[in-house]
């Protein structure tokens, strides 16, 4: 309930439903099933929904109500609602009706989003940037920096020789808590995918599927033409309707633009804007009498006037194209796709079906890949919280874990994965939790003490080199004696794209008056640079460009904006009366 208004749980069920279809049409099959799970949805669809329910309240409260001719306007130039490029007022009562909604309903959403966008609009204009502000964004972002720094090879902090089996046997000892492991599972299980049905498809099918796609895909000849309709008026005598009709011939006749006179002269008021054009046809499109009148016409000839129930025609065939027929290949290579996947679906889902009888019905998977004529895989142990190959999925580990599958030690369901995989699984040894082998985690201690030795000689370097500079020394010098390269970047902006992007961060994450002292960053993967800053000039707002302050001016307002409508939802929620229940 937020203050007076209660957000049903059908409300919010719809609501999480609209959400899952949402992921589903963005992700398709790449998304993990178990995300659309209602659990994992409903927190954040719940916090959306009382968010827009303080919203309208407050909306209500300031008097903002909303248009009926913007609500209208919304529910026409939605594209959901159209049938070829139109809006379509069934199509949209059957969208509505599909989604279990009443046209009052929906327009009463509508109404909500419409005040929303109003209360929205004043939110934002609210926001402002003061003088102060905007110079500080300007003099921070056209501050420019010289910068120095030394590179330092990976070589020169090597010291691997050092570490020795004593050394690793003694940080293995010392930190057992690093190396401790979760229960894990080896299981074996089955594996039904499209690959292993994929069969060459029956040729006589083929061919005869070929042979009716050649009939629908040929391309029958194309007429492209206009014309000219003149419908008789309620009140208008047959006399005074015969009179229209030969006005138009006449005029066609002494060769009269057929486009002008179908301005001046059509009642199809649809086609008389653009010159009277139909479009193309094959044969099909118009009443036969039409048809037969343009299949009897030469391009660029006039035809006489033509009857049928929608009145008298003048019609005229403006260009023709050619049959064409699409190439045997391409039919071919389509349908043979079509069927092979048809055929390996329907062989696929026929084993899914047997498999789930065979584990149900049998103790272990072995009679069930057999009659399936499949094998059984074993997987690598995994916990319940990580896996690798097949069981980086959730769904799986969780199948493993469960009670009816470890307890019990019966087989899984048949689980389904993305892209039309399914998997049937049993335990096969269970690991207890304990401390890893010596043998398994030794190379990652030894990465780890390299790594810490790297970093005890790093801090060494950059002590040495900051002593150095406090003596006097220069960044220079220092790179001569210790056979270092050393290189320099003058007036650099935040933007600057000369120095490598840590460097140039290191370098204006600095103190302005910080100029005696380096900072390492890595470099790349060979090597790390000791960072000098060697003198600041403050920004001035006459080094910018109008259309480079503009642009920095507007996203300073954009993170304004954003920042000030958190605060503001934040304190509609400190000031709501928000229980769930």
């Amino acid at each position: 309930k937020v203050n007076d208004r209660e957000i049903s749980f059908n409300e919010l069920q719809f609501a999480i439903e609209q959400q899952r279809r949402q992921l589903s049409e963005i992700y398709g099959d790449q998304l993990d099933p178990s995300l659309l799970d209602d659990d994992l949805l409903r927190p954040g669809v719940l916090n959306n929904l009382v968010d827009r329910a303080l919203l309208e309240d407050y909306a209500t409260t300031l008097g903002i109500t909303a248009s009926p001719e913007a609500v209208r306007r919304s529910i026409i130039g939605n594209p959901t609602f159209e049938v070829d490029g139109s809006f379509s007022a069934d199509y949209y009562r059957d969208v509505l009706r599909s989604n279990g909604l009443s046209p009052d309903q929906y327009r009463a959403e509508q109404g909500n989003t419409d005040q929303l966008i109003k209360l929205e609009s004043i939110i934002a204009d609210a926001d402002f940037i003061t003088p102060v502000e905007a110079k500080a964004a300007i003099d921070v972002v056209v501050e420019r920096r010289d910068v120095r720094f030394l590179v330092v090879p990976d070589t020169a902090l090597s010291a691997t020789s050092d570490i020795d089996d004593t050394a690793i046997t003694a940080f293995y000892d010392a930190n057992p808590g690093l190396f401790a492991q979760p229960e894990r599972l080896s299981v074996e299980y089955i594996e039904l995918n499209p690959a292993q049905y994929a069969l060459p498809v029956d040729e006589s099918e083929l061919e005869a599927q070929l042979a009716d796609a050649l009939a629908d895909y040929e391309t029958k000849a194309q007429s492209e033409v206009a014309h000219i309709l003149l419908i008789q008026e309620d009140d208008e005598t047959d006399e005074a309707y015969a009179t229209r009709i030969d006005e138009v011939g006449s005029r066609l006749a002494a060769d009269e633009d057929f486009a002008a006179v179908a301005a001046d002269a059509s009642d199809d008021i649809g086609s008389s804007f653009v010159g009277g054009d139909l479009g193309f046809t094959d044969g099909s499109v118009f009443p036969d009498a039409m048809e037969d009148a343009i299949a009897s016409l030469e391009v660029g000839g006039v035809s006489s006037p033509v009857m049928t129930d929608a009145g008298t025609h003048f019609i005229l065939v403006k260009s023709r194209s050619a049959a064409e027929q699409v190439p045997d290949d391409l039919l071919r290579a389509e349908i043979t796709e079509s069927l092979q996947a048809a055929q390996t679906q329907r062989d696929l889902l026929i084993a899914v079906d047997q498999l789930r009888d065979l584990v149900f019905t049998s103790s272990g998977l072995a009679t069930a890949a057999e009659q399936l004529g499949l094998s059984v895989s074993t997987s690598q142990p995994f916990s319940r919280d990580e896996g690798e190959g097949l069981f980086v999925e959730s769904s799986l580990r969780n199948a493993a874990f469960s009670e009816d599958v470890l307890i019990d030690g019966n087989n899984s369901d048949v689980i389904e994965l993305s892209g039309s995989r399914f998997v049937a699984l049993a335990v096969k040894e269970r690991l207890p939790e304990g401390i890893k082998p010596l043998a398994e985690v030794r190379d990652g201690i030894e990465a780890q003490l390299a790594s810490e030795a790297k970093d005890r000689a790093m801090t060494t370097l950059v002590d040495e080199v900051n002593a150095s500079l406090s003596a006097g020394e220069t960044l220079e010098s220092v790179s001569s004696a210790k056979g270092y390269e050393w290189r320099v970047e003058l007036a650099a902006t935040r933007q600057n794209v000369n120095l490598p992007s840590s460097v140039l961060q290191s370098a204006f994450s600095k103190r302005s008056t910080d100029t005696e002292t380096v900072s390492a960053v890595r470099l790349d993967d060979e090597s790390y640079a000791l960072v000098q800053l060697a003198r600041t000039q403050a920004g001035r707002e006459d080094t910018m460009v109008g259309v480079e302050r503009d642009a920095l001016l507007r996203e300073v307002s954009d993170v304004s904006a954003s920042l000030l409508r958190q605060e503001f939802m934040a304190d509609l929620k400190r000031r709501g009366d928000v229980v769930i229940r």
